[in-house]
């Protein structure tokens, strides 16, 4: 009965993009998880909540900034440093699979902490790769680095623009 024990889970995110500001609103998010026996189900669903919006933070906005001459903090405070809010998703959606106790324990939980952080990250970028992809973005979301704030998800849509227009304006030359 003795050593770790891991959880499993799928995390899918849908995101819609405005293309004149970059703000991704993230439309979906549902995972399926292996967490073994579950004894509190609200507890459960409170640390999937809080890791999946800690990753999406993550993904989204949390990025530490230094100033290049002085190595000065930039986003040394709440009013600088980007985190993730309860109002930056609609609803979690987390299915609860009970079905492979855990045999580590005698109780056959499995731990779940860090089981939502893990998925979220991953999901919301690519679902953002996704969606730049499909708006023809496909060179530039390959190469995108978190977190994918509003201004470098705006700046490759609108380099996609601006490069659409001058191919339309050389093919018309």
């Amino acid at each position: 009965m003795n050593g770790p024990s891991w959880p499993n889970g799928c995390h899918i995110c849908e995101v819609e993009i405005d293309p004149e500001t970059g703000v991704i609103d993230i439309v979906s998010y549902v995972s399926a998880n292996d967490v073994g026996r579950v004894v509190n189900p609200m507890i459960v669903r409170g640390q999937l909540d809080g890791g999946a919006l800690q990753g999406i933070g993550q993904a989204l906005g949390e990025q530490v900034i230094y100033d290049h001459s002085s190595g000065q903090l930039i986003t040394a405070s709440l009013m600088d440093y980007t985190m993730p809010r309860a109002d930056g998703i609609r609803d979690f959606v987390h299915v609860l699979d009970e079905s492979t106790p855990c045999r580590n324990n005698p109780l056959g939980v499995k731990g779940v902490g860090e089981l939502g952080t893990i998925g979220a990250t991953p999901a919301v970028v690519n679902a953002v790769v996704d969606a730049l992809a499909r708006a023809g973005r496909g060179d530039r979301a390959s190469h995108m680095q978190m977190p994918l704030t509003p201004e470098k998800v705006w700046q490759a849509l609108h380099d996609a623009k601006a490069q659409q227009g001058m191919i339309i304006a050389e093919a018309g030359e």
